[in-house]
């Protein structure tokens, strides 16, 4: 089990600074840093899949189509995920996105058929509550210097959990017939076509059209020299942290390792104040505490009855 927490806390490192890189370098468009997020991922997802001697066996299926729709939301989120942080302190968008999980056990109920307890139903509103405890940091007037912008990031946080919760869950449903190295491959590939095609388009839309402003700020931006390492440095992380992710759930059960998600919040803090001098909010802090709270008894509940937690 140990192994398996090691796998989880690393994998959530990596996940922690490619994020950090991203709002580092949010300058450029969105979509090429979703490109390079997924397009250099490809490379150690296949070179693990090569050393398990599970290429290109891992990648048959014949569910393309659950693969398109869970890729699709996963693209999505991603767009909306690194847009987010590039508008919002690295630790407020890390805790927004804790809505991810309420949203799934909501949708697993719905979509797979998972019984919704009392408890869950409560853990769930509960950690809703600390959601809107933390909107309220990002919409009105508690951000004087810049509050379109923060509150665009704080509901674009939201949507990207929506679109995560979306993705994992059909994610489930591919796991009882699909390998994961042909989920993450599906997912890497689509995305890395999707942020692609974006770029492309953005580079060729007509001024006149509409949309051109817009879609001219997403055109792909010639990278400066030094810009390149860390900008690969991105899909590489993210890619590294996908194999660890994936290897710790190989080692511990599902429901164990949801309660370490919540690292993260911790990384963000660290991560955020050393590299951007960011510090939360109390009333961050106070929000957060409060969804993960919430996501830890949905999880415990999850335990006792000896199945994954939702997330």
């Amino acid at each position: 089990m140990l192994t398996g927490v090691g796998c989880k806390l690393t994998a959530t490192f990596f996940f922690s600074l490619m994020l950090a890189l991203g709002k580092a370098y949010s300058d450029y468009p969105v979509a090429q840093l979703v490109f390079f997020r997924s397009f250099f991922a490809l490379a150690p997802l296949m070179a693990w899949l090569l050393l398990r001697g599970d290429f290109p066996r891992a990648l048959k299926t014949r569910r393309l189509g659950g693969h398109l729709f869970r890729s699709a939301a996963g693209v999505g989120s991603m767009f909306c995920l690194f847009a987010s942080y590039g508008m919002l302190p690295l630790a407020d968008a890390t805790a927004l996105g804790y809505a991810a999980p309420l949203m799934i056990a909501i949708l697993a109920a719905y979509v797979l058929g998972e019984r919704m307890t009392p408890l869950r139903w409560g853990a769930v509103a509960t950690g809703f509550v600390g959601v809107l405890v933390m909107l309220g940091e990002h919409v009105g007037a508690h951000d004087p210097a810049a509050p379109a912008r923060s509150a665009l990031g704080a509901g674009l946080a939201l949507l990207g959990a929506a679109l995560v919760a979306v993705a994992m869950v059909q994610t489930r449903r591919l796991t009882k017939t699909e390998d994961t190295g042909a989920i993450t491959f599906y997912f890497q590939t689509t995305t890395t076509l999707a942020s692609g095609l974006f770029l492309v388009v953005a580079a060729v839309w007509p001024a006149e059209w509409p949309w051109a402003a817009g879609l001219g700020a997403q055109a792909w931006a010639p990278p400066q020299p030094q810009d390149w390492a860390p900008l690969i440095a991105i899909g590489l992380l993210g890619g590294v942290g996908q194999i660890f992710m994936t290897q710790g759930y190989r080692f511990a059960d599902a429901s164990i390792l949801a309660v370490f998600d919540y690292s993260s919040l911790l990384f963000a803090v660290a991560i955020g104040f050393l590299a951007f001098g960011e510090a939360p909010s109390a009333r961050v802090l106070l929000g957060a505490a409060i969804v993960i709270a919430a996501g830890l008894a949905v999880a415990l509940q999850e335990r006792r009855k000896g199945r994954p937690a939702a997330g």
